[in-house]
């Protein structure tokens, strides 16, 4: 008699769970197959970890704009990327093709002259084959990437060129030379505010930022429309306007929860393979830790106001109630714990992700969910209920077919609050 009351249980367990599924996922696409297609806005975030006030990495930091955002819709707390650096998270998102599958796995490697690459169908050339106007600004794909090989690949539009993918930054500060911490380490690795007069409109992600409120509140996008908008700090170098630094008193700053400093002794050799950029010890024994970090924290709050400004114009315009919002950022990063100053590893700081949507009338405001998903997901989940195909199966110049994502959409779950599913 027990089991079978535990069988009956476990299976209503399951009927709960399966209809929980079915019900989002035929919402989703009630939406998403409508009259009217919906319009979506891509957002994407360069080297942003879980210092964001929705993750809670770090108490320090100040993302009202992002907190806001995310408590709009359904935010993913253990989501992560595909490879922990900038050229194979972007490659992966982008044609929904795993490094294992594409063999990817830095930034130099090419997608132009990868065939596994090459021949997907990308993010982009999917929605513009099915209808859509498609428009960038930024950094979506990785700048060599963009630069060298994409140029404009299934855009329609791209600001400032197909050939240059993020805006020119002006770089006056009141402390002469370089670089601006004094200390020598590498090109990029660098922070400190800029001249007083130097605004954020004067920065290239300022620039992308206005670019999309234009776009949004102009109100002549052709619909349906992708709209991505990439925004590259707080990539190094962590440069920003005072006012973000003044918002972080340096007196106040506090290392990283949780860093110890002798934390690598008892970790196996093995991890030695990891690419390793030991600037953690030097900055830190050159008293630099605290300015570095609330730099990090000063660009991510420029970040933040800038993600505002754009989901504001999106709320002021007439799309409003018709646009999805994914919200990403390319994979984390480590200031000082386990010794590195970087991305390019396998801990957790440097793989998780923030990740967040919101689909008018589908997902629930303050919804949220612990399960494991990968940046992967985006793609196919994007693409597979619009009721679109790729129309084209094969561009003239390729010797391979081109191809859809074969990597699995994200569990339907996320589109209602319930119980959690496993994948």
């Amino acid at each position: 008699m027990k089991r079978f009351r535990k069988f009956v249980t476990t299976n209503i367990k399951v009927a709960k769970r399966l209809f929980i599924v079915l019900f989002a996922l035929a919402s989703f696409q009630a939406f998403c197959q409508q009259d009217k297609k919906p319009n979506v806005l891509f957002i994407a975030i360069d080297d942003l970890n879980d210092w964001t006030g929705f993750l809670k990495g770090n108490l320090q930091t100040k993302t009202p704009h992002m907190d806001q955002l995310a408590s709009q819709g359904m935010l993913f707390t253990n989501a992560h990327c595909a490879a922990p650096a900038c050229g194979p998270s972007r490659a992966a998102l982008m044609s929904g093709i795993r490094p294992a599958t594409s063999g990817n796995y830095v930034n130099k490697a090419s997608i132009q002259k990868n065939p596994v690459l090459n021949s997907a169908l990308l993010m982009p050339e999917f929605f513009q084959q099915n209808g859509y106007y498609v428009a960038g600004a930024g950094k979506l794909f990785h700048g060599a990437h963009f630069q060298e090989e994409i140029q404009g690949r299934g855009f329609d539009e791209y600001y400032p060129s197909n050939t240059q993918d993020r805006p020119s930054t002006k770089y006056e500060f009141s402390k002469p030379g370089f670089p601006q911490s004094g200390l020598k380490i590498g090109r990029q690795t660098d922070w400190g505010p800029f001249h007083p007069d130097i605004t954020v409109d004067d920065t290239g992600d300022g620039k992308v930022a206005n670019w999309a409120e234009e776009k949004l509140l102009g109100g002549e996008l052709k619909e349906p429309f992708f709209l991505g908008a990439g925004i590259f700090k707080p990539h190094m170098p962590f440069y920003a306007p005072q006012e973000y630094f003044d918002r972080f008193p340096l007196d106040e700053i506090e290392p990283p929860k949780g860093y110890l400093e002798n934390d690598m002794d008892d970790v196996p050799a093995a991890s030695s393979k990891q690419a390793h950029h030991a600037y953690a010890d030097r900055i830190i024994a050159a008293g630099q830790w605290k300015p570095a970090i609330q730099a990090y924290l000063a660009c991510t709050a420029m970040v933040d106001d800038l993600i505002g400004q754009i989901v504001g114009a999106l709320g002021k315009s007439k799309y409003a109630d018709n646009t999805i919002i994914v919200l990403w950022s390319d994979h984390g990063f480590q200031l000082g714990e386990k010794g590195r100053w970087a991305k390019f590893s396998l801990w957790e700081r440097a793989t998780r992700v923030n990740m967040l949507w919101v689909a008018p009338g589908v997902t629930t405001p303050g919804s949220s969910t612990a399960q494991p998903v990968n940046l992967l997901d985006i793609y196919p989940t994007l693409a597979s209920p619009l009721g679109a195909h790729n129309q084209s199966g094969r561009r003239e110049s390729d010797k391979y077919p081109a191809r859809l994502p074969a990597w699995p959409c994200l569990n339907p779950a996320w589109l209602r609050p319930g119980p959690p599913i496993a994948y």
